[in-house]
């Protein structure tokens, strides 16, 4: 088998043009074709260039969460678009595939967002400790016949009491 990759600078080449058709918010897989069309290399060296690309696109930019949350939405809402478009067509292995990327995207979306939220909600944990501190501990609001009901609970029986 003869080696398909070419030179680093063709592999450059190749890394930029995958960054221009990500950039343009195209499909994995339709950039993975328009790859194949222009340099004739084999699938697999094109789905790497592409998985190599998307790995700089999103090293080098810098998401506020506003604009992570919009961009979350956007894909989940890509997959459920294909999954409609297989529904109307009745293409049952399309169906599944959405569900199972949608499943996948569920769990990278757990992850990222771990990664993301954790640090701030440690800090307020940290915030909330310092102040129930300098309040002598456990806040007499929280306290019923001197057992400590936690904050959610509370807010659950709040809520049962609220008339309708």
């Amino acid at each position: 088998m003869t080696n398909t990759k070419g030179t680093n600078a063709e592999k450059q080449e190749r890394l930029q043009y995958a960054l221009n058709l990500l950039s343009q918010d195209l499909a994995y897989s339709l950039v993975v074709e328009k790859l194949h069309e222009k340099y004739k290399k084999s699938y697999q060296t094109h789905r790497k260039d592409v998985k190599e690309a998307y790995k700089l696109l999103v090293k080098k930019s810098d998401f506020k969460k506003e604009e992570f949350e919009y961009i979350i939405r956007r894909q989940i809402e890509k997959i459920d678009e294909t999954y409609q478009m297989a529904k109307a067509k009745d293409n049952v292995a399309v169906m599944a595939g959405s569900n199972k990327a949608g499943n996948s995207w569920i769990r990278n979306y757990v992850a990222v967002k771990r990664e993301i939220d954790y640090p701030e909600m440690w800090q307020n944990q940290m915030d909330n400790e310092s102040k129930r501190q300098s309040f002598g501990g456990i806040d007499r609001l929280e306290k019923e016949d001197h057992l400590y009901v936690h904050p959610w609970y509370k807010h659950c029986k709040d809520q049962d009491e609220i008339p309708f």
